[in-house]
């Protein structure tokens, strides 16, 4: 009976000894006012995202309508129509 109410004693104060150690692992809470400070720092930060997605979908854009538009300036263009030249009495020009 001894034995055992000294292991008994023995494991409480060990217990004792651990709890505190645990318990100085855990993080502070963190007071409304820092949560709200880092949802807002999160809400910038994906909207800065947003906007860089926005300028590269941009400058992809206007990147090809340049390549089109110059491919159209350089291309062989079509001989002009001839409204108006035509002989009376011809079919066609």
């Amino acid at each position: 009976m001894c034995r055992v109410m000294k292991a008994a004693v023995s494991l409480s104060v060990a217990l004792m000894l651990a709890v505190p150690a645990v318990a100085q692992t855990r993080l502070p809470r963190t007071s409304p006012a820092e949560r709200r400070v880092q949802e807002l720092n999160r809400n910038m930060q994906l909207e800065q995202r947003f906007q860089r997605s926005e300028q590269q979908y941009q400058f992809n854009n206007n990147q090809l309508q340049q390549s089109i538009d110059r491919q159209r300036v350089f291309s062989n263009p079509s001989p002009p129509a001839r409204i108006g030249t035509c002989p009376a009495g011809s079919v066609g020009c």
